[in-house]
């Protein structure tokens, strides 16, 4: 075969034919950048915002109150859709909270945040989620005591148990996770975690695949069984020391580990002026139903036990004789037009003008809201002006000592303003910050 003499100019062509090739590559990613840019930082901003609280700044988690998100072997197992439906539907018995009040747009620009937060992107990791495997729970249940429920919980319960793994038991995560994203968990592990790989030689237990199978098979049946294992535990009184646990686990990330709260975000819930004038059914009430439009998200999935449990720890260092008896059916009638004057002057500083509280960036709960207006009686507010909120910049506003000398006449008026306002006043969307007063 006779070849061709190479001519200069094809070399010319074909090298000036990749340089464009290079070139418009390059644009297209350089395009795509800056097409990202926005979403990428708006999901930053949403990520600082809601989730950065329990899940750390750097998405690190906090072993036994929450996982790492920002781990590279999750990120190339879950996809779009399970971060997506994780966030949107939460976890029920966990912090991890339904999050209807976030946009599609929204939970897209975190999950783009989450992708492009590694400095290494993870090799994505194939999940069939149609897949179902057959195993048997019966013989899941010892392997599932031997090598899981020293972490997660002989239920899987995880966390809520003061456990430092998560709840791979609980219906919310079973409902999203596939029975092969629960294997290729086990076969990967979590880099960097206490969760380490469990199948085959290189595996901590050295695991085949039918007792994977059948590990799966045992948690499935604790998802199914979950309910019925709840309705029928004893509800008892409060246990301080198992509260502390929730507490740490639900409530912390906003309220602060002490319960002082934090200005701006979340009251002082462990404060004694506000524990001697709310009541436990009025705890039980704000933390079933939550507030709307703050950060103070509806918990109807913690069990009564747990409740209990929190409202003792928070009562654990409270003097009984500080308890002030609220009449939940006494009512002030006052003068609304009066009472708006005297809100502008005394309390819209902190509060807002129309009560919005944390939600525009005050430092004071938005006392305006329906949701905490339909939860807080006129006697429990009267209290509260009478009484204010020692170590808070909630002060006392009625009588010669009070910071503004006010009389119950005023005090009366403020509360029918106030009442007015919660009328009046839409929800806010959720800005993450939380309003339990």
């Amino acid at each position: 075969m006779t070849m061709r003499p190479f001519n200069i100019l094809n070399l010319i062509l074909i090298s000036s034919a990749f340089s464009l090739l290079e070139a418009k590559s390059s644009n297209l990613g350089t395009s795509s950048d800056k097409a990202h840019a926005p979403q990428l930082a708006q999901g930053g901003r949403l990520f600082k915002i809601h989730c950065a609280t329990c899940h750390g700044s750097e998405g690190k988690g906090v072993v036994g109150i929450a996982p790492s998100i920002l781990n590279k072997d999750f990120l190339a197992l879950a996809s779009d859709e399970f971060i997506y439906k994780t966030i949107s539907k939460g976890r029920p018995g966990t912090a991890m909270v339904a999050r209807p009040d976030l946009s599609a747009d929204d939970i897209e620009a975190i999950i783009t945040y989450l992708r492009n937060s590694t400095s290494l992107p993870p090799d994505r990791i194939r999940v069939d989620n149609t897949l179902v495997f057959s195993g048997d729970k019966e013989n899941g249940k010892p392997l599932f005591s031997k090598f899981c429920s020293a972490c997660h919980g002989p239920h899987g319960e995880g966390y809520m148990l003061g456990l430092p793994g998560t709840g791979i038991g609980l219906p919310g995560f079973l409902e999203i996770a596939s029975d092969d994203y629960i294997f290729q968990t086990l076969k990967q592990g979590r880099l960097g975690t206490p969760m380490q790989p469990f199948l085959g030689s290189t595996g901590l237990a050295n695991l085949g695949k039918q007792e994977v199978y059948d590990l799966i098979a045992y948690m499935r049946h604790l998802g199914e069984t979950y309910e019925e294992r709840m309705v029928n535990t004893p509800v008892g009184p409060g246990n301080s020391k198992a509260g502390e646990i929730h507490y740490n686990i639900n409530c912390a990330a906003c309220h602060q580990s002490s319960g002082r709260g934090l200005v701006g975000l979340a009251p002082a819930i462990r404060n004694p002026d506000f524990l001697a004038i709310a009541s436990d059914d009025f705890i039980r009430q704000t933390i079933d139903q939550g507030r709307a439009g703050t950060g103070m998200m509806a918990r109807p999935d913690l069990a009564p036990q747990v409740v209990n449990d929190i409202i003792a720890y928070l009562r654990k260092d409270t003097d009984k004789n500080q308890i002030v008896h609220v009449d939940p059916t006494k009512q002030l009638f006052g003068d609304a037009i009066a009472g708006g004057d005297k809100f502008t002057r005394y309390c819209a500083s902190c509060h807002g003008a129309k009560g919005e509280g944390y939600s525009a960036n005050m430092p004071g709960p938005g006392i305006g809201l329906a949701s905490f207006l339909d939860a807080a009686s006129d006697d429990y507010i009267y209290q509260t002006l009478k009484r204010g909120r020692n170590g808070t910049p909630m002060r006392s506003f009625l009588g010669a000592s009070g910071l503004a000398n006010l009389s119950d006449t005023d005090a009366a008026d403020i509360i029918t303003h106030l009442r007015e306002l919660g009328e009046i006043t839409e929800a806010p969307a959720n800005t993450g910050a939380s309003d339990f007063e």
